[in-house]
């Protein structure tokens, strides 16, 4: 693996705007229905990105870094998820949404469970 201080800081640059963008959407509407808005919208930005790419070339590798790695991949994980799941096809598209869901519990609950732990050998 190379680094690319260029295509490093572009996606950096992206990633910036993202989360910005993220935060302050969560601020505006601060419940599941401020979450569910950021996935749809990634996923919407993600499918014209990545589909107008790939069919029509209109988006340059650099464009590709800022907006999708970059923008829209630090505002949702969610359209990353769902762009590769259209690709795996039905059946390992299945497989992969049930192991994210259930590994994505399975890690929250044990980061949960671990916190607790701690805290509670530490008495506070």
């Amino acid at each position: 693996m190379k680094f690319v201080p260029k295509e490093s800081a572009l996606v950096g640059i992206g990633g910036c705007i993202g989360s910005i963008a993220r935060y302050q959407i969560n601020e505006w509407i601060p419940s599941l229905l401020g979450t569910c808005i950021v996935n749809v919208l990634g996923c919407i930005a993600i499918g014209f990105l990545m589909y107008e790419s790939i069919y029509f070339g209109a988006f340059s590798r650099n464009s590709r870094l800022l907006l999708g790695a970059g923008m829209i991949g630090s505002f949702t994980t969610f359209s990353a998820f769902a762009t590769q799941t259209i690709e795996a096809g039905l059946f390992y598209g299945m497989i992969f949404i049930a192991a994210n869901i259930l590994c994505g519990l399975m890690g929250v609950f044990m980061g949960r469970q671990i916190i607790l732990r701690k805290r509670r050998s530490w008495n506070i």
